[in-house]
């Protein structure tokens, strides 16, 4: 029997807020926003990751750092719940857990406000030693901790022939020239016009962004994350759109981690780029028809019986 994929994630723990409006809008009043409700959501892009690549079949090892707080407890709960190991999550008593404020729009896209707090104390020392302690198939990381961290992260992998995934969220311009050889990196579509520029509208503006960062990185894929456009794939020669799924969106937040996530244990399992790809898509596609940052996160099941049902 094949063993599961060992990955390592480094990156943030929150508890999401999620305000919905009606039908997922928010109405402006007397210069207020107003919204019909509130979800409280255990989120963060690393815990995301740390969850999604969980549920989809891999033994998985969190970076991170939270606040010894109610909210980090019950973060602590819900990834203990997931099965991933916290041996290397850091609870501190000077500090509260991360808290993310999500806006929710109609058409399934959101707004974000985060207030960092335990997710600033994310350190380079931490990652050397889960490094240390176990193997690892590949590491995913993300920007909602410091960036110093995320560049020694790879540094440290790189000297250690581990692959790095870039899931390049959220949105930020940040210099990526100490990402150079990096794997691969993957923003979504304000990412990608924050790294680069850009606004990606179509495939030419899509070549165009990706070969940007590829530029920068000499990475061996970029693959931007187009919501509703799919995702473009770059190897720096030449790049394709793979088509998203057909799903009514009810909630995108953290449907980026899962897509990357998915991509990441289907790469490690030995697929090919494309299958990994339409696997990734089929997951996100699950995780935009529900609520919730962890809570969305389809089962390795699941995925695979919706993958029945997709024409490839």
């Amino acid at each position: 029997m094949k063993e599961q994929p060992k990955v390592l994630i480094v990156g943030s723990i929150n508890m999401d807020m999620i305000f919905y409006g009606p039908h997922g809008s928010g109405m402006k009043l007397n210069g207020s926003l107003v919204f019909d409700s509130v979800g409280y959501y255990c989120g963060g892009k690393g815990s995301n990751q740390a969850a999604a690549a969980a549920r989809l079949g891999a033994d998985v090892y969190l970076v991170s750092a939270l606040g010894n707080d109610t909210e980090g407890k019950r973060m602590m709960d819900e990834l203990e719940k997931n099965k991933v190991h916290l041996d290397f999550v850091s609870v501190l008593d000077d500090t509260h857990t991360g808290i993310c404020g999500i806006y929710m729009m109609k058409d399934g896209s959101y707004v974000g406000t985060n207030v960092w707090g335990a997710n600033d104390r994310i350190m380079p020392e931490m990652v050397e030693q889960a490094l240390d302690s176990q193997s690892f198939d590949m590491i995913m990381m993300q920007l909602e901790m410091p960036l110093e961290t995320v560049y020694r992260t790879y540094e440290i992998a790189a000297k250690r022939g581990i692959p790095v995934i870039l899931d390049a969220g959220p949105a930020k311009s940040i210099p990526l020239e100490r990402l150079r050889g990096i794997f691969m990196v993957s923003p979504n579509e304000a990412e990608t016009e924050a790294l680069t520029g850009i606004t990606v509208t179509d495939e030419k503006t899509a070549f165009l962004a990706a070969q940007s960062i590829w530029q920068e990185t000499q990475a061996q894929y970029v693959l931007l994350k187009l919501g509703g456009m799919g995702s473009y794939l770059y190897d720096g020669r030449e790049g394709r759109i793979y088509p998203a799924c057909k799903v009514d969106f009810i909630d995108t937040t953290g449907a980026g981690d899962t897509f990357t996530a998915a991509l990441m244990i289907r790469l490690c399992d030995g697929e090919k780029m494309e299958n990994a790809i339409r696997y990734a898509t089929v997951a996100a596609g699950i995780c935009v028809s529900r609520k919730g940052g962890i809570s969305s996160v389809p089962e390795k099941e699941e995925v695979e019986l919706q993958m029945k049902k997709e024409p490839a």
